[in-house]
Parts: C-alpha cells; sequence; structure tokens
C-alpha cells in the first residue's frame, strides 16, 4: 500500500511540474519605422535574465518565484544567456525551462535530459505513451516540451536520457541544471544515480557548472527515510555523489532554504503538490539545498 501511495504522490508532481501555468504570449506588429529599435530591443530581451523574468508571458508562474527565487538561484549559478544548457528532467512545458528557454533563444542552446524508460516504469506502475507525453519523456520531443509561446530558438533543442549521453556530445554544454531531480535517481535497489553524474560530467565543457535545488533531508534522518523515497536528500549524499563523477564543490547557498519545512514526511505533502491542508500551505514549499558544482578545468 505504502509504495502504491508513494507513486500516486510522485505522479502527482511530476505532472504539476511538467504542465503547470505554461504561459501564452500575443505579437503585436511593430511599426515599420520602429524596426531598428525593435531588432535592438529584441537583443537587449534576450541578453536580459531580469527582461525574461518580468516579461509578460511569466505572469501565470510569477506567484512561486517567492519559493524558487529563479533571479537569485540562476544568477548563484552563473547562467548566462550564450550559454548551452541541460536542465535535467524538465518535463512538458516545465516551470523552470519558461525561463531557460527564452533567456538561451538568441545565443545559446537547450539541451533535456531525462530519465531512462526502466527509471520510470520503476516509478509508475503503468508507463505508456500517455505517461510520456504527460511526463514530457520522449526525447524526439523535447524542442516542443522546451519551447515557449512566441519565442523562437535560434539553435534546436536535442534531448537524450540522463544514463547515455552521446559521446558525440562530450564536453558540449557549459551548464547542467538539477531542479528538484536528484532522488529518483538515489531510488530504487539498482540505482542509477553514478552512471547520471558520470554521463553529465562527460557531457560539460571542463569549467562548465552544475546547479544543483534539491528538496534536503536533515543530515541525522534515518537513510531509510532520505533514500530518495520520499522525495528528501541528504545534503552530504548528494555532495558525495558529484565528487565521486570528478566534480568539485564550488559554494553552496541558503537561497532556497525553508527552516519551517521539518522534513519529516513525504515531501510531496506540500505545495505545490497538495493545496488543500492548511498545516502545510503554512509551511510552504520544501526546504531546498542549493549548490554549485564545478568540473575542472
Amino acid at each position: 500500500m505504502r509504495t502504491m501511495v508513494i507513486a500516486s504522490a510522485l505522479s502527482l508532481v511530476l505532472v504539476a511540474c511538467s504542465n503547470e501555468n505554461e504561459p501564452t504570449t500575443s505579437n503585436v506588429a511593430e511599426p515599420a519605422s520602429a524596426a531598428s529599435n525593435m531588432a535592438e530591443e529584441t537583443v537587449t530581451a534576450a541578453t536580459s535574465l531580469e527582461d525574461v523574468l518580468n516579461h509578460e508571458r511569466r505572469d501565470g508562474n510569477r506567484a512561486r518565484d517567492e519559493w524558487r527565487h529563479p533571479q537569485e538561484t540562476l544568477s548563484f549559478f552563473g547562467i548566462e544567456p550564450d550559454m548551452t544548457i541541460a536542465e535535467v528532467l524538465p518535463g512538458n512545458g516545465g516551470w523552470y525551462s519558461q525561463i531557460l528557454t527564452p533567456l538561451t533563444a538568441e545565443r545559446g542552446r537547450m539541451i533535456g535530459l531525462t530519465y531512462p524508460d526502466s527509471l520510470f516504469q520503476q516509478m509508475f506502475g503503468t508507463w505508456n505513451a500517455d505517461s510520456v507525453e504527460r511526463i514530457g519523456a520522449d526525447i524526439s520531443q523535447m524542442g516542443r516540451y522546451l519551447s515557449v509561446a512566441g519565442v523562437e530558438s535560434s539553435q534546436p533543442t536535442v534531448g537524450y536520457t540522463i544514463d547515455n549521453i552521446p559521446d558525440s556530445m562530450n564536453g558540449q554544454a557549459d551548464a547542467a541544471l538539477f531542479f528538484r531531480a536528484m532522488h529518483h535517481l538515489f531510488r530504487f535497489e539498482e540505482p542509477i544515480i553514478d552512471t547520471a553524474m558520470a554521463e553529465v560530467y562527460d557531457l560539460l565543457a571542463p569549467g562548465g557548472v552544475v546547479g544543483v535545488v534539491q528538496h534536503r533531508a536533515p543530515e541525522d534522518a534515518d537513510p531509510e527515510f532520505a533514500n530518495g523515497n520520499n522525495g528528501y536528500l541528504k545534503q552530504s549524499n548528494v555532495v558525495a555523489a558529484f565528487e565521486r563523477a570528478g566534480f568539485v564543490l564550488e559554494a553552496s547557498s541558503e537561497i532556497n532554504a525553508n527552516p519551517n519545512d521539518p522534513a519529516d514526511n513525504m515531501v510531496w505533502r506540500l505545495p505545490p503538490t497538495t493545496t488543500d491542508n492548511p498545516d502545510t500551505q503554512a509551511i510552504g514549499e520544501s526546504d531546498r539545498m542549493t549548490l554549485r558544482f564545478r568540473k575542472p578545468e
């Protein structure tokens, strides 16, 4: 019964992350006399994280900035508009994709990394074409999953499973971002965390950065609680996994910390998955570690 509850909760949170509040935009033609100014403004907008965050297309997502702190988080990771960025488990129309795709559209590039079917099948009892579409797990459709209405990227978006990134991509990415995407990699009898870390290491160029935002368990939590099944991981275990792959922990931050979260039950009891419980609403979103790793030069 507990396994069924966990699977149900995981399904809810993945669907929420992949589909929530996908914004829409409308294109308004500029007067011909303003063409040169329009071109200049387009370049400026594409190179400014602040402008991307303040754009009206994000009106449906902006309420969660209070908990996710995208300006501070992406600045801490050193994300720039000309980077090739791999987002792990972006989902279908995911919350951070709605920021990263417009940010990199002019001068950068997006790569979507998702889990292999074998992992999804362990997470969900039923894994079929509808599930794949809902979760955004078809690597051939990453361009569509990461697309943003009204935004045309200059480079194609490609997708791979995190345990099997082609050797031809070695050294191609400047950054890899894990937003609440690590706990499943630690789960089950044969976790794929070390395989995934090795693949991401190879994907990144020397000096490349990894940014992690992950639900955080107390360091004194029972290992059985903090093994990923409840969504929480110990920060020390996350750091150890990256260091085993050769990454160096460069900095940590409390940008996304929430001291009101006791982290003593399933993370999906909290918003945004659960919104009808006054007690968990008062806690807010989970306590999260924020870590920056670097691949040595």
